[in-house]
C-alpha cells in the first residue's frame, strides 16, 4: 500500500517554543483590535487606558496561548491540513466589517480604519507565518522515515515566468493606481480592495520561481528557501513531458492547468532518472 502523508506518524511529544510564540501573536492580532474597537465604543476613547488594555491583551494572550500551543504534535497536525492557509485570511475580517458598517461609531472612523487595518495586516503577517512554520514542521516529521528516489531544482517553463510577470505588473499597478484614485476621490471606501491586489500581486512574484523538488515514497516534496510542503500522490493522476516542461498533472479539476505543477524541461539536470522515480507512483501520458 502506497505511503501518504496522513497515513504516516507524524506525530511528537517535543515542544517548540518558537510555534508556540508564533501562534500566540497569532490570536493576539486577531484579539486586541476587536478589544480595542469594543473598549473605545462602549467604554472609553482614553488614549492612555487604551494603550494599556493593547499591552495587557496582547502580552496576556500572546503568553496563555502560546504556553498551549508550544506542543511540537499541534504544529505537525495543523501543517497536514491545507485549512491552515485560512490563518492569513481571518484578519480580513475587519476589512469586510468595516465595509459593511459594522465597527465604527465612538471611535471615530479613522480611528476605526486603522485599527482595522491593523488587524488585517497583523492577522496576514503573523498568519502566514504560522501558517509556513505548520507545514515545514508537519513536512520534517512526514520525511524522517521516507526514501527518496530523486531530486531537481528547476523554475516554471519561460511562457509561464512571462504571463506571471504580466499579472504582477496588472494587480501591483492596478492597486497602486485604485489606491491614489481613492485617496483623491470619494471612493476611499474601497481603499480595502485596492490593499488587497497589491500584496496578491507581490505573491505572485515567487510562482515561477527556483523551487526544489523531490520523489519520496511519501509524496513529492517542494521545498523553498522558507517553505516546505509535501503532497500525496493521490493529489496526481499523472505527469507528462512536453516540448518545454515536465509537468506533474493534478487529479480532479484544474483551470487550464492551474494547479498543475510545470517546471522548465532544460533546467532539470537528471531528466531520466526523475521521469524513472516518477514512473514509481505516477503513469506517464
Amino acid at each position: 500500500m502506497q505511503s501518504t502523508p496522513e497515513s504516516r506518524d507524524a506525530t511528537t511529544e517535543s515542544t517548540d517554543a518558537f510555534f508556540g510564540l508564533l501562534a500566540g501573536l497569532y490570536v493576539a492580532a486577531l484579539v486586541v483590535p476587536a478589544v480595542t474597537l469594543g473598549l473605545a465604543v462602549g467604554v472609553t476613547t482614553d488614549a492612555a487606558a487604551l494603550f494599556f488594555a493593547v499591552l495587557g491583551t496582547t502580552v496576556g494572550v500572546t503568553a496563555a496561548v502560546g504556553w498551549v500551543a508550544r506542543d511540537e504534535s499541534l504544529a505537525v497536525r495543523l501543517g497536514s491540513t491545507r485549512w491552515v492557509w485560512l490563518a492569513p485570511i481571518v484578519g480580513f475580517g475587519f476589512g469586510a466589517a468595516l465595509m459593511f458598517g459594522s465597527i465604527g461609531g465612538g471611535v471615530g472612523s479613522s480611528a476605526s480604519v486603522g485599527v482595522a487595518m491593523l488587524g488585517m495586516l497583523a492577522g496576514a503577517a503573523v498568519g502566514t507565518g504560522l501558517a509556513v512554520a505548520a507545514q515545514n514542521r508537519h513536512v520534517k516529521a512526514v520525511l524522517a522515515d521516507a526514501e527518496e528516489s530523486a531530486r531537481f531544482r528547476a523554475r516554471g517553463p519561460e511562457r509561464d515566468r512571462r504571463i506571471t510577470n504580466w499579472a504582477v505588473v496588472v494587480l501591483m499597478g492596478g492597486g497602486m493606481i485604485g489606491l491614489l484614485v481613492s485617496f483623491a476621490t470619494e471612493y476611499g471606501s474601497l481603499q480595502w480592495l485596492f490593499n488587497l491586489l497589491v500584496p496578491l500581486g507581490a505573491g505572485l512574484i515567487g510562482a515561477t520561481t527556483e523551487r526544489t523538488f523531490a520523489v519520496t515514497d511519501a509524496g513529492l516534496l517542494v521545498a523553498m528557501p522558507v517553505h516546505k510542503r509535501i503532497v500525496s500522490w493521490s493529489a496526481f493522476d499523472s505527469y507528462s513531458v512536453t516540448d518545454d516542461a515536465l509537468v506533474l498533472h493534478r487529479a480532479g479539476w484544474s483551470a487550464r492547468g492551474l494547479r498543475d505543477v510545470r517546471r522548465d524541461l532544460d533546467e532539470i539536470e537528471d531528466l531520466d532518472g526523475v521521469t524513472a522515480a516518477l514512473d514509481e507512483h505516477l503513469p506517464r501520458r
